[in-house]
């Protein structure tokens, strides 16, 4: 369906025109002079018919972002961060010039704010005169956009669909601008490769969500959630397998939880996920150093040593332990857990591809 470049504009200049009302300045904004960004055929084009897939997608005050397409391609949309990546990872996202054409539509569709630290009076000595204008001198009152086309190849799409949560991660390690928690280099690295390479099932709106946290604890909530998720899946596979069920592992734990209501216990789930593999040695390792550095000691069970760390967090009751942790014994502790579900995930992809069950649509 074509776009109507003339509400388009319509709806901009009144953007321009409410904010400046808001302001309580003494000039206004005559709403009734015609105003339009200027536009050649080819902006004409884009803004008509791209076609948004993802609409703006709330992660910061800061940070939206949203999906379309056009052309036979798909675009990325970054909104609210201040300055355009380098990126030399081309084969993921490639930087693309803004038009006037995507402008004009982005904003129209997105509803994109004005920036609020636009000055109203420059609003209306710019814009006092009717007709049409540069789309730089529009651009510049309203939050950044950027936008970056996906190739062909790009892990980033499946089926034609961009998950979006996924995408933004991947955008959100390479900005500082957005990242609040003095994570190291190797607990982004891992993150990075978890947007890039992980399996198409983890939930990585949590994983994205975890790495924008501005506090370490809710932070590490986001990743134990896709920890979590494994925990049925593992403490029922020996009983799948015995049983020789033949619909898949994830769907029998489903309807075991379902039906009669079993849960399986966090701590003996969490003590089989992280014990049960010699390629979490790594993992094992980092976790007990955590282990000793709070409790003084690496002995004991692992999974109750994160598992309580979990309850000191979602419980205030005064049996409950509270631990604190500092910010390195925090970023080690993330970082062992997203190993955690670099594995699982991985081994247990047949097992999410066969069922019926996905939650990583936003």
């Amino acid at each position: 369906m074509s776009r109507n470049m003339i509400e388009a504009n319509k709806y901009i200049f009144n953007q321009l025109a409410n904010f400046v009302e808001e302001s309580k300045i003494d000039d206004t904004f005559d709403r009734q002079k015609k105003r339009y960004i200027e536009t050649n055929d080819e902006d004409k084009e884009w803004l008509k018919k791209l076609k948004i897939t993802n609409k703006k997608y709330p992660i910061l005050p800061n940070f939206q972002t949203a999906s379309f397409q056009y052309g036979g391609n798909d675009y990325f949309v970054a909104i609210g961060v201040k300055e355009n990546l380098e990126i030399n990872q081309e084969e993921f996202i490639q930087p693309l010039e803004l038009n006037p054409g995507i402008f004009t539509a982005l904003l129209f569709e997105l509803k994109i704010s004005v920036d609020q630290k636009a000055n109203p009076l420059e609003i209306t000595n710019d814009f006092f005169n009717e007709g049409g204008y540069n789309f730089h001198q529009v651009k510049d009152f309203f939050e950044p956009i950027f936008v970056y086309k996906i190739p062909k190849n790009s892990p980033f799409l499946s089926l034609d669909n961009i998950n979006i949560a996924r995408i933004s991660g991947f955008y959100a390690v390479k900005s500082s601008q957005v990242i609040s928690l003095k994570f190291l280099p190797n607990t982004l690295n891992e993150f990075e490769k978890l947007f890039i390479e992980g399996s198409n099932n983890i939930p990585y709106e949590s994983l994205l969500f975890s790495l924008v946290s501005v506090s370490w604890k809710y932070s590490f909530l986001d990743i134990y959630r896709c920890i979590e998720r494994l925990f049925p899946i593992s403490a029922l596979e020996d009983l799948h397998k015995k049983l020789k069920i033949e619909y898949s592992l994830l769907n029998f734990a489903d309807d075991i939880e379902s039906s009669i209501g079993w849960r399986p216990k966090e701590n003996e789930a969490l003590n089989k996920l992280i014990n049960n593999n010699s390629s979490l040695e790594i993992a094992r390792q980092i976790l007990r150093e955590v282990k000793d550095n709070i409790e003084g000691t690496e002995k004991g069970k692992l999974g109750d040593f994160v598992y309580g760390i979990r309850n000191s967090i979602v419980h205030f009751r005064p049996a409950t332990k509270q631990n604190k942790l500092d910010d390195n014994n925090w970023d080690m502790l993330i970082y062992s857990s997203l190993l955690i579900i670099e594995y699982w995930y991985e081994k247990y992809e047949p097992q999410f591809t066969d069922s019926n069950f996905n939650d990583n649509e936003t």
